[in-house]
């Protein structure tokens, strides 16, 4: 029974296409998984990593260079002025945006003072060492002008020269000044040897002695006219008969009192009876009290002769006639006289 039962089965169950089919696919699909699982596998498979790249070596920054400064700019040490002419000026009117024409003229003159007042400079037009530094000229200015020419040269001048004097020095010493060379020692020559004066370390009396006149490099020893001031005298003896002075001062006493007046037939005020004194004898001194102040020497040993001064700048003046007198036109209700003056508060100037 079993043998026949077991018969029965094997028999029953013969091998179909079916099954046979069902081989063949479940091995295709064996071989299409085993082969998807190798490509998976393969492309799991975790590759070696590459070896880390080497640190960057800093590079070593260049070494920045030193900055480049300005060159200094070169010493001056010329001077360049007024009338003077050349390659000098034509370089100084470059500078101040001038016409270039190598002539010092006014309008370099004027357009000099700009740059100098723009730049904190001293404003005496003159293109000297400060201001020729400051510009960039270097060398040691080689323009002409005559017996100034443009050197800085100094000289040994033994005369003077002062306000009211004529000629060829006055000429010379407006040139170094940069004033209009018209050879006559007026009111701005006088202001500008002041400022000269002031600017170069020196006295600023407006007269150009030995000393200002050697700075200055004024050559000669003072051949400008003037009446008896000429251009020379003594250090410090004035330049005039001191008696003769006082003697045409006391001849004017009783001349009346008048505001303005120059003149013996008008009347004279302070300053008027002084100038006329002066000129009797040759000296011309300006028309102010103030200004004669600013023309004159100041001294601190008063002679007769001098000066007494009232006030600075000077509101009255009178003549010096020694033991604490002194002549003079004093006002509307003193006319000219011969009185002590009142007050310690004065200033003895000399006329030279």
């Amino acid at each position: 029974m079993s043998e026949f039962h077991s018969g029965r089965h094997r028999g029953a169950c013969p091998k179909s296409t079916t099954n046979r089919m069902g081989s063949a696919l479940a091995i295709a699909a064996l071989g299409v998984g085993t082969s998807a699982f190798a490509a998976t596998s393969a492309s799991a498979a975790p590759t070696t990593p590459a070896a880390p790249a080497a640190p960057a070596v800093p590079t070593t920054p260049a070494v920045k260079s030193a900055p480049t400064l300005p060159a200094a700019p070169a010493t001056y040490s010329g001077y360049v002025r007024y009338g003077d002419r050349g390659s000098e000026v034509r370089a100084v009117q470059r500078v101040v945006g001038v016409n270039v024409d190598g002539v010092f003229g006014p309008k370099t003159l004027a357009g000099v003072k700009r740059y100098q007042r723009s730049h904190n400079l001293a404003v005496d037009g003159i293109v000297g060492p400060k201001t020729g530094t400051k510009m960039g000229l270097g060398g040691s200015g080689g323009s002409s002008a005559g017996s100034t020419g443009g050197s800085t040269s100094k000289t040994n001048f033994t005369g003077y020269i002062r306000y009211g004097d004529r000629g060829s020095d006055v000429r010379q010493v407006q040139r170094v000044v940069g004033v209009s060379a018209d050879g006559v020692f007026g009111p701005n020559t006088l202001s500008a040897v002041k400022r000269w004066q002031r600017s170069h370390g020196l006295t600023a009396d407006g007269i150009v002695g030995p000393k200002t006149g050697s700075a200055m490099g004024i050559s000669g020893s003072g051949g400008s006219t003037g009446g008896s001031t000429g251009g020379g005298g003594g250090s410090s003896d004035p330049g005039y008969s001191a008696s003769s002075v006082l003697s045409t001062a006391a001849s004017l006493v009783g001349t009346p009192y008048t505001w303005g007046g120059t003149s013996p037939s008008t009347g004279f005020d302070c300053s008027g009876y002084i100038q006329y004194v002066f000129a009797q004898h040759g000296i011309s001194l300006p028309r102010t009290a103030a200004a004669q102040q600013d023309a004159t020497t100041r001294v601190s040993n008063p002679r007769p002769g001098d000066l007494v001064f009232f006030g600075n700048p000077a509101y009255h003046d009178g003549i010096y006639a020694g033991n604490g007198m002194m002549y003079d036109a004093g006002n509307s209700r003193v006319d000219t006289t011969k009185r002590a003056i009142w007050t310690s508060d004065v200033t003895y100037h000399r006329v030279r």
